[in-house]
């Protein structure tokens, strides 16, 4: 999708008025992720670092991470007071797939409320999912 189309999805009107946004860019895509998140209503809090410890082919250095944009609508603190670690060293996978260390810190973090991933590739208990990757059940 056009960095357009993805500002144009509706997420402001399926995200609860306190909510929290969990929002994946590779470095060169940085400046793109923060336009997206402010066109679906969010704000940028911090970040965690997520090092794939085998490298990819980048076009200025040898790129081995990706960042968790972590961004707020309303007030949304974490459920849990548990502090992770911000650099987080877990080796990559198959293409796109993100590590399941991370969900289980955002369902550690986050107890409650409504759980939407989009463009997920696998189904996952307690979560909603949208996107044209998904396995439609």
């Amino acid at each position: 999708m056009s960095t357009a189309e993805l500002c144009a999805l509706d997420v402001k009107g399926v995200a609860e008025d306190n909510a929290v946004l969990f929002l994946w860019a590779t470095a060169p895509m940085l400046e793109t992720a923060f336009e997206v998140q402010r066109a679906w209503g969010f704000q940028y809090k911090t970040n965690v670092v997520w090092d794939k410890v085998k490298h990819n082919f980048g076009h200025y250095f040898s790129v081995r991470h990706e960042h968790l944009l972590i961004c707020v609508r309303g007030s949304c603190t974490p459920d849990v007071a548990q502090l992770y670690d911000s650099v987080q060293t877990i080796e990559r996978g198959v293409h796109s797939e993100k590590p399941e260390e991370f969900y289980k810190i955002i369902e550690t973090l986050y107890t409650h409320g409504q759980r939407l991933e989009l463009f997920q590739r696998k189904p996952r208990a307690g979560w909603e999912r949208y996107g044209n990757q998904t396995d439609a059940a």
